[in-house]
C-alpha cells in the first residue's frame, strides 16, 4: 500500500464530492491482522448507544462496539495507524480542516443488525469532521446485505453511493454533510469505524 496515493485519493474525494470509496486499498495481511485483533477482543464488545446519552435502541442501531486507543493493536496491524497519521497530515495540509484526534472502534453487526439513516455530526453539534470506515469481511457476497448507503443531503431519497462491506474497502466522508445508513446484514459484519475530530 502506498500511503501517498491512498491519501491523495481520499483528499480528492473529500475536496470534490465530499466522500471517497476506495476498494482494496489495504493489503489482505493487514485486514486479517485487524480482524484477528477484533475477534481476540470479542468479550469486550458492548451494545452501541445512540447520541450523548448512550441510549440503546435495537430498532435503530444493532451493532456492538469495542473502542480503540490510538496505536492499539498488535504489530501486524500498525500500518493502519501509520496510514491514518499520513491521512491526517495530508488532509490538514491540503484541506485545512485542523484534524487532531481520531476516535475509533471495531463495530460488529450480527445477522439481522443494521443502523437507520443518520448523521454522524448533525448540524455541527459535535467535533466530528471526517468519518472513516475500513471493512474487514473476507468473502462478502451481495446476498449478505449490510450495504452502506450514502444519501444526497439535498435530496435524502437519492442514493449517492452503495458500498458493500468487502474486506479492504475504505470509505471516508464529511461527517456533517451526509446522511447514511447500514442496511440489515444477513451475515456477521465487521468494520473499523472512526471519526477525525477538530483540535
Amino acid at each position: 500500500m502506498n500511503n501517498e496515493n491512498f491519501c491523495n485519493a481520499v483528499i480528492d474525494g473529500l475536496a470534490g464530492e465530499g466522500y471517497a470509496v476506495l476498494p482494496c486499498v489495504f493489503p489482505a495481511g493487514l485486514i486479517a491482522a485487524l480482524r484477528d485483533e477484533a475477534f481476540s477482543r470479542r468479550q469486550q464488545f458492548r451494545p452501541a448507544g445512540i447520541g450523548n446519552q448512550a441510549m440503546r435502541a435495537q430498532a435503530v442501531r444493532g451493532d456492538s462496539i469495542d473502542w480503540l486507543e490510538w496505536g492499539e493493536c498488535e504489530q501486524a496491524a500498525q500500518p493502519f495507524w501509520q496510514a491514518m497519521e499520513a491521512l491526517r497530515d495530508g488532509i490538514n495540509r491540503q484541506l485545512y480542516l485542523g484534524l487532531r484526534d481520531l476516535e475509533c472502534h471495531f463495530a460488529l453487526y450480527p445477522s439481522g443488525g443494521g443502523y437507520q439513516k443518520h448523521y454522524d455530526n448533525p448540524q455541527g453539534r459535535s467535533a466530528r469532521l471526517v468519518t472513516i470506515l475500513l471493512y474487514l469481511n473476507p468473502d462478502w457476497r451481495p446476498e449478505h446485505g449490510g450495504v452502506l448507503q450514502i444519501f444526497d443531503p439535498e435530496d435524502e431519497s437519492c442514493v449517492l453511493a452503495r458500498v458493500e462491506p468487502r474486506a479492504g474497502t475504505f470509505v471516508a466522508f464529511l461527517s456533517e454533510r451526509f446522511p447514511h445508513e447500514v442496511e440489515l446484514a444477513r451475515h456477521e459484519r465487521l468494520s473499523l469505524t472512526g471519526w477525525w475530530r477538530r483540535g
